[in-house]
């Protein structure tokens, strides 16, 4: 299926807005009702038999959701949505890129195409649509929802700070639609894929989860020069760019050099360099460390290897450096992080 792309957006997740209630922290099967996604065209067999293993989705409390989608495909998927509700959405990319289709009394027919590393805000109060997965891709999405009135209450004498446009729906105003897309900041990266992982692991307590969640939030909703909007880079580089990043995550452990990259996409290194750094917000040799070190703490939470084995898996062949490096970006030895992980696992 070729998807022609038109124009760059977010990623919404589109709710049914009689199966929001206000019950408290609960976890649903798309197999049953589901709190903050309506998919019209899924039959139920599907949904019993794999879809749900895919998509999951919590109530923390009254009027804010979060919900991820974890998948590696066979084959090419699409599926249709549906959105009637006042829910605020977060989407957050966290791996691969697929497309979406949206269309809504607002704006239209739109469609969307979705990378990691990016992450949109918007609302929109009806629409549906479809998205399409590329086979053989593992794709990651984890999103944050929440009702205007809890998003107001929590930002309390901050209101004022927020977008226009989202201080427009916060004060209940007519034609008030929005979607804003952005790209991920190195710390917006680390907490979403923090709290992706918690909700998928199920290993960590509510309060830590709702910590996360609103840290995410903030970061979001944080107006400063590092979460502007999504950099205008010409469409030919752009692409090979995201290519470059999708090689050096699958290969972050012995990932090309910047002459091989160079020699493969036939571009200067200076501009594969000044490129990445303007699209990604950072160069590309911070991007494989702070990949790798985010494996490492994946890899720790999972806890089925020691120090020197994730040092070893993330392309650490010394592992006092590896160590200084984890101790440096989250500032606790790794030994010591992981120690305390499994006193925690153990406790509960």
């Amino acid at each position: 299926m070729k998807i022609k792309i038109f124009t760059t957006g977010a990623f919404l997740l589109f709710s049914n807005a009689d199966q929001v209630s206000s019950s408290s922290c609960s976890s649903t099967s798309v197999a049953s009702s589901t709190l903050v996604r309506n998919f019209p065209t899924l039959n139920i067999e599907d949904k019993k038999a794999w879809f749900g293993r895919l998509w999951q989705e919590e109530q923390l409390s009254e009027g804010l959701f979060v919900s991820v989608f974890d998948a590696s495909l066979s084959h090419d998927f699409s599926l249709e949505f549906g959105k009637d509700n006042a829910l605020i959405d977060f989407g957050f990319f966290l791996e691969g890129t697929f497309v979406n289709t949206v269309n809504s009394l607002a704006r239209g027919p739109v469609e969307f195409e979705n990378r990691a590393g990016e992450y949109g805000v918007g609302y929109v109060s009806e629409m549906n649509g479809s998205f399409h997965l590329p086979a053989r891709r593992k794709t990651r999405v984890m999103h944050l929802h929440v009702l205007p009135s809890t998003l107001g209450e929590m930002l309390g004498w901050d209101l004022e700070r927020v977008s226009p446009c989202l201080l427009k729906v916060l004060e209940n105003k007519r034609n008030s639609a929005f979607v804003h897309h952005r790209r991920q900041t190195a710390l917006v990266q680390a907490v979403a894929n923090e709290l992706f992982y918690s909700i998928k692991k199920r290993s960590d307590i509510k309060m830590y989860i709702e910590g996360k969640v609103l840290e995410l939030l903030a970061l979001a909703l944080t107006d400063s020069p590092g979460m502007s909007a999504v950099p205008s880079v010409c469409p030919r580089l752009r692409d090979v760019l995201h290519a470059v990043r999708e090689e050096l995550e699958k290969n972050y452990a012995s990932p090309p050099t910047l002459s091989e990259i160079s020699a493969q996409y036939h571009m200067p290194i200076a501009t594969v360099q000044a490129g990445f750094k303007t699209l990604f917000g950072m160069s590309v040799f911070a991007f494989v460390k702070e990949y790798r070190l985010q494996r490492a703490k994946l890899f720790f939470a999972e806890g089925n290897m020691n120090v020197s084995q994730v040092a070893w898996d993330i392309g650490y062949t010394n592992l006092s450096h590896f160590s200084a490096a984890y101790k440096k970006r989250f500032g606790v030895l790794p030994k010591a992080y992981l120690k305390s992980l499994r006193e925690h696992l153990h406790t509960f």
